[in-house]
């Protein structure tokens, strides 16, 4: 039997009403640790806006569908949307806006906690957000190497590939002659299509 893994970016929580980084303009820049470190406020005020965008936000049918069929996730999204939607197996390789710490004195705490201050209680040193930013190397990279290295047919789902890690993780399967399969647009109806079609075939 073959096994599926997604692989999935911000295109897929589009229909959930969460823009792509191309939509909102210079953000990308804005996400990098050299502009967390120069202007922390300013960048808490960015991910404030986004974290209330995400709050709001429902996974959608493409969420829904990975989560039904029990499909492990590598997602590059901090928007939670997978966990919301029901998938156990999830690796969030950019992290997510769950939690903020401290690298002084390594408490945690939930991630609204920023919304009265964005130092940290105990020792008064900056947060850190728990997300992977431009400039920072990726802790669970290996990891994604290794669940998608395992998959027979590589689902991959709403990225642009303007980030070297989609890049290079597809190139890695596609080396690996693992088939890889590409739904980058409309994936709220794409991917349930796609997944009927390969689950029918899959447990005739």
């Amino acid at each position: 039997m073959s096994k599926i893994v997604a692989f999935t970016g911000a295109g897929i929580s589009k229909a959930s009403g969460i823009p792509t980084f191309e939509e909102l303009g210079d953000l990308r820049q804005k996400l990098s640790r050299s502009y967390f470190e120069n202007y922390p406020i300013k960048f808490y005020e960015i991910l404030k806006k986004f974290k209330d965008t995400v709050r709001n936000a429902k996974p959608n049918e493409a969420h829904i569908v990975l989560a039904k069929y029990n499909i492990p996730v590598v997602t590059m999204n901090i928007d939670s949307l997978h966990k919301k939607a029901g998938s156990k197996d999830v690796l969030e390789i950019h992290g997510n806006l769950e939690t903020v710490f401290c690298n002084q004195c390594n408490s945690e705490f939930d991630f609204d906690v920023i919304y009265n201050s964005i130092y940290c209680k105990n020792c008064k040193s900056l947060l850190n957000p728990n997300v992977v930013l431009y400039g920072d190397m990726i802790p669970n990279y290996f990891n994604a190497i290794a669940i998608i290295g395992s998959a027979d047919i590589l689902l991959v789902v709403g990225t642009s590939f303007y980030t070297s890690t989609a890049n290079d993780l597809v190139y890695r399967a596609k080396n690996a002659g693992i088939k890889v399969e590409i739904i980058n647009e409309r994936a709220e109806e794409l991917v349930p299509k796609f997944l009927a079609k390969i689950m029918k075939t899959k447990f005739k």
